[in-house]
């Protein structure tokens, strides 16, 4: 087994290589075009994969945590591998349905294992105060890495529809090698005999007894949701804009390329404008993102979205450190876990009520009714952080 001293970089590397998502930019075109989905289908297919890695979601972060977490990302690896391979094969709703099913149960896997993989391992080096530099890298590595295919994936599918979902299973080949190539941390594992029992513990803790903790959690979930939810409709929006299909593939590159900036810049802001003074600036971007997309009639609107995209890369290394550090040493990845599936749960709840919105009303109104919630969403988590969280001092960044 390799030793844990190269773990940082090759998390670093295998977030990168599964990042390579060849698919993504060409899912609208891919859904409606190939397969003859509507745009309410399409969020209904969505909503249904988020709620199969909802499901799975803070078991598999549980079972994560019992098998360690290197084990699990081998086993996530090669279930997500499969799930390329059945989509690469698809030809209806239902065939999507199933290859969505089987990549959410490896996604979910990787969802929380990961990160406390990379926490563990820095902590066992003594590090553990790099973690934000870290996960920053991690994450700038995989937005590069998913800007890149993104360029590569309107070429691709105008050679073969199925060619962006082949090359996506090769890549999943390839992090799974990496994944063979970890070194498992030493952990205290505590004993457990009634493992429902420790899960209600887990989730009673982090919602209930816990307020530092919940408002960490809540505020990490409303900001994703708020960047994540229009990265489904703004191919459609783009091209009803204007816009040449030609554009898609690089309009998400840039989308990715700003995340990237987004996780450079954190620790940095961080350290600059405290934890609390960067929080409250992605609470403006998100205002200013949905404003100006549901303002704008030219195509050229579209870079409000980038607003939204750059709020995903600046939040996650901040409020993750916390996360790693408020949770408990036996139960890191199922702590995550638990924050992406109430993540997934508000997808699977919005999600679809969006898709219907925008085959009824269209774009805009949509984006007003879905922008003015997720806004008012976030300012009461950010106030719910502030009065809690961050209220024991001055919020400030983690040292580096």
């Amino acid at each position: 087994m390799s030793s844990v001293r190269q773990n940082p970089w090759r998390i670093c590397v295998y977030h990168g290589v599964q990042s390579l998502m060849f698919p993504s930019a060409i899912f609208p075109l891919f859904w409606t075009q190939d397969i003859g989905m509507s745009v309410a289908t399409m969020m209904a297919v969505q909503g249904a994969f988020s709620l199969s890695i909802a499901l799975f979601e803070f078991p598999s972060g549980y079972v994560a945590d019992r098998l360690g977490h290197r084990r699990a990302l081998v086993i996530a690896s090669f279930c997500i591998l499969a799930g390329w391979v059945l989509y690469a094969l698809a030809r209806g709703l239902w065939s999507v349905l199933l290859a969505e099913l089987v990549l959410g149960v490896g996604f979910s896997l990787v969802s929380g294992a990961d990160s406390a993989l990379l926490f563990d391992s820095l902590r066992e080096l003594g590090k553990e105060h790099e973690f934000a530099r870290w996960y920053g890298r991690m994450r700038t590595i995989a937005q590069i890495a998913s800007g890149s295919a993104a360029l590569a994936a309107g070429f691709l599918y105008a050679r073969w529809s199925r060619l962006p979902f082949a090359m996506e299973a090769a890549a999943w080949a390839l992090a799974a090698g990496i994944a063979l190539r970890f070194g498992e941390t030493r952990r205290a594992e505590p004993k457990v005999e009634d493992h429902l029992g420790r899960m209600r513990a887990i989730v009673r803790d982090a919602l209930l007894e816990r307020a530092d903790f919940r408002a960490v959690l809540l505020l990490g979930v409303v900001l994703a949701l708020a960047s994540y939810l229009p990265t489904w409709l703004m191919a459609l929006y783009a091209t009803e804009a204007g816009a040449p299909v030609a554009w898609i593939g690089p309009m998400w590159a840039v989308a990715s390329f700003t995340t990237a900036l987004g996780s450079m810049l954190s620790e940095r802001a961080g350290r600059r404008l405290g934890m609390t003074g960067t929080l409250l600036v992605c609470v403006v971007l998100v205002a200013a993102g949905y404003l100006g997309l549901a303002l704008s009639r030219h195509v050229l609107g579209v870079a409000f979205y980038f607003l939204l995209t750059l709020v995903r890369g600046l939040h996650m290394p901040l409020l993750h450190h916390e996360e790693q550090r408020l949770a408990p040493d036996g139960d890191r990845a199922s702590c995550v876990s638990l924050r992406s599936f109430l993540f997934r749960l508000a997808f699977v709840l919005l999600g679809p009520v969006v898709g219907m919105g925008v085959d009824r009303y269209g774009h805009r109104p949509v984006l007003w009714a879905s922008g003015a919630l997720l806004v008012a969403l976030t300012c009461a988590a950010f106030g719910l952080f502030v009065a809690r969280a961050a209220g024991r001092d001055e919020a400030r960044a983690p040292e580096c």
